[in-house]
């Protein structure tokens, strides 16, 4: 009964946020962004877990170069940008395809277009880094047919609520559960060479690969790897990041060369590796631009095994 309660709380709440948040954007728009930085600072003393493990997974990461105020620093403008993307989330309900263009430069589109040309299909690798709400919007509004794999909230009617507004922002999308028929409505888009985006780094404790990143070692999806290899699509690296005057900038890297020979288990071993090794060189880029909460589980580190670490560096 509580359960049923606090999902349908959950699910009102957001419909009036999302409701109420778009006519007040379009009257005071300074203003609610204003507003958004001052609830992202107190949003930072107050959400301790949030935190704790964002300022124990930098430690870890960048601890050998960053000292404990810089990592508290960083953590704070992580926090900050995760707000402001919520909030251009809600923008972008009501925007234009010119308006899309306007607040959100892209750059490196011959690459999209080289990977396209293969004609396999595209595997659009990204993260939660910068505004990753809306890369598949902004892929969207060049003409490309663009579906976004996401994991769907348990309760019905909050998935349903996400799916409708990820429409309004011309997104479709691909639900990863049930496994096979997300596995059937991906092999679909990538059949009629269509983009598909994967976010890569939602790292966890059990099966998987393990797979190097920052100093340790993580566990690191198979699917990824193996949907391209079984597909023959290309992996092309994309995201959406955060400039110096808040503008955001759509940036489409080259294809990402992936080994394609070999035995099936060492290739997906391979080609994960190499996707990790893009994540750390993209996230070393755009440190608090990350989210650094979002390291579930480190295998071990430079120093120390994660069974000696705090729980709260063991999983997150």
């Amino acid at each position: 009964m509580f359960q049923w309660f606090s999902g349908k709380v959950a699910f009102i709440s957001t419909w009036f946020s999302f409701k109420i948040g778009c006519g007040v954007i379009k009257v005071l728009p300074r203003t609610v962004f204003w507003i958004c930085d001052r609830l992202a600072a107190i949003g930072y003393r107050s959400f301790r877990d949030f935190r704790r493990r964002s300022v124990a997974n930098l430690r870890i990461a960048l601890g050998d170069r960053l000292d404990e105020a810089a990592i508290d620093a960083m953590a704070r403008r992580s926090l900050r940008n995760f707000f402001r993307c919520c909030l251009e989330l809600l923008i972008a309900l009501d925007a234009s395809d010119d308006e899309f263009r306007d607040r959100i430069a892209l750059v490196g589109r011959e690459n999209l277009a080289a990977a396209l040309a293969k004609g396999k299909g595209v595997l659009v690798l990204s993260a939660h880094l910068g505004n990753f709400f809306l890369l598949g919007s902004r892929l969207a509004v060049e003409g490309y047919a663009t579906f976004v794999l996401v994991n769907q909230p348990r309760d019905g009617r909050f998935a349903e609520l996400m799916d409708k507004y990820r429409l309004k922002v011309r997104q479709h999308t691909i639900h990863a559960r049930p496994r096979r028929e997300a596995l059937r409505e991906l092999n679909e888009v990538l059949r009629k060479n269509q983009l598909a985006v994967i976010i890569t780094d939602e790292f966890r404790k059990g099966n998987g690969v393990e797979a190097p990143f920052f100093g340790g070692t993580v566990i690191s999806r198979r699917g990824p790897a193996t949907l391209a290899l079984r597909t023959g699509a290309a992996i092309v690296p994309a995201y959406l990041v955060r400039q110096a005057d808040d503008r955001l900038k759509l940036i489409i890297e080259p294809e990402l060369e992936i080994e394609r020979s070999g035995k099936g288990s060492t290739k997906v071993r391979e080609n994960s590796a190499r996707m990790t090794a893009w994540l750390e060189r993209t996230v070393r880029a755009y440190p608090d631009q990350w989210n650094w909460m979002n390291i579930r589980h480190w295998v071990e580190n430079r120093n120390q095994s994660v069974s000696e670490k705090e729980p709260l560096q063991r999983a997150v």
